[in-house]
């Protein structure tokens, strides 16, 4: 019997298996193989062309195993170079590895253990919009939204043409009916995949651990949304810190009143406090301007998260500036006894000539608050 080329691509990623990888990942691996081989080999020729409903079905059983595969791979830590390669060949795996894998400049979504498969599916006319996966730890959701052939990149506001038509024109994510604050960054060479990574921007106190949300994509050059209900399910552990304490300096009330730790997100809520009676923008009046954001209508704090060894987390998205928000940072790769909040202004701060794009400065100056530092006790 003639290899099927999905066969023969799982087979070449088998044999790059480690040596030393566990009875148990192996045992897992060996099974996903199976099934979608058997999956691949039990749809005939003539099946594919004459039952389509049959052939998405048993693609579908097909996708789940393979996307299983791809994070049983990455979980293993064993990606090799060579067998990175023979992943990317295979255009689920290749999504996922993509997706989840080395490519990520995220250190929170690097965690394979906490994937959770939803393999949901949308076709309208001649193009199927899927959402694979996804991870959610209470904090934030990272979810992949991939449609398989199609480009979902173009320029921002540029109206649809036969360029750009099935790209991405509008998204909400919706929880409780409030459309959530998200991010996206369009994946791989062909830009079929995007990574939305979803924020509880503060509308709600906390995600509760399991809720469904919804998911409404346009694409340019077609009328019909496609739309998903995704359930939600936390899957990671979760360390909730919570503080009444406020400190009080230079007229600030500052107030960090939660530390949500996760092996994904290290989340902190900052909160401004108003006197009795006083209003926000008597609050503001009162503060130095030094104090103040480039508008001179909010509060410009920055904060640096430490644990007990001096260790400091990088933000994972660009501080906000206003009374009430939420600011995420990178995991901590150890749970630490306790974290330190280091409120801070810069003072000056210098970046690579001729950068562009997501760059760190080569050299900033901080003016650290100890004034109004907070204390969690972890452990």
């Amino acid at each position: 019997m003639v290899k099927t080329k999905l066969e023969e691509q799982l087979k070449n990623c088998q044999s790059l298996l480690p040596d030393q990888l566990s009875d148990i990942a192996r045992s897992k691996l060996n099974e996903t193989y199976q099934i979608i081989t058997e999956t691949d080999h039990s749809i005939s020729p003539i099946q594919r062309k004459t039952n389509v409903s049959r052939t998405i079905n048993k693609w579908w059983v097909s996708t789940a195993a393979a996307a299983i595969l791809g994070v049983t791979l990455i979980a293993s830590g064993f990606v090799s170079p060579a067998m990175a390669d023979a992943l990317k060949q295979i255009p689920v795996l290749g999504q996922i590895y993509s997706i989840w894998g080395e490519k990520n400049f995220d250190p929170g979504v690097q965690q394979a253990d906490f994937i959770t498969n939803v393999n949901q599916s949308v076709t309208h006319g001649d193009v199927t919009m899927n959402i694979p996966t996804l991870l959610f730890d209470g904090t934030r959701i990272v979810m992949n939204i991939t449609t398989p052939g199609n480009t979902l990149a173009s320029e921002p506001n540029s109206p649809p043409s036969d360029a750009n038509k099935g790209a991405q024109d509008t998204l909400e994510v919706l929880y409780e009916g409030q459309n959530l604050v998200r991010g996206i960054e369009y994946m791989g060479e062909t830009a079929s995949s995007m990574m939305v990574d979803v924020l509880n921007s503060g509308e709600f106190a906390q995600f509760p651990d399991q809720f469904d949300l919804t998911v409404n994509v346009t694409l340019k050059g077609y009328d019909v949304p496609f739309q998903f209900v995704v359930p939600v399910k936390r899957s990671t552990p979760i360390t909730v810190l919570t503080s009444e304490e406020t400190k009080h300096h230079d007229n600030i009330n500052l107030q960090n009143s939660m530390l949500e730790i996760t092996p994904m997100t290290t989340q902190l809520s900052v909160e401004y406090k108003t006197k009795p009676g006083q209003s926000v923008e008597e609050m503001l009046a009162s503060i130095p301007s030094k104090y103040k954001g480039a508008n001179g209508g909010v509060i410009g704090l920055l904060f640096d998260i430490e644990d007990e060894n001096g260790v400091q987390l990088k933000p994972i998205k660009a501080h906000p500036l206003n009374e009430s928000y939420k600011i995420q940072f990178e995991p901590f790769k150890t749970i630490p006894s306790t974290v330190t909040i280091k409120p801070y202004l810069i003072v000056s701060e210098e970046y690579p000539a001729g950068a562009e794009g997501r760059v760190e400065a080569i050299n900033m100056v901080k003016e650290y608050i100890p004034e109004l530092e907070t204390v969690f006790s972890v452990k």
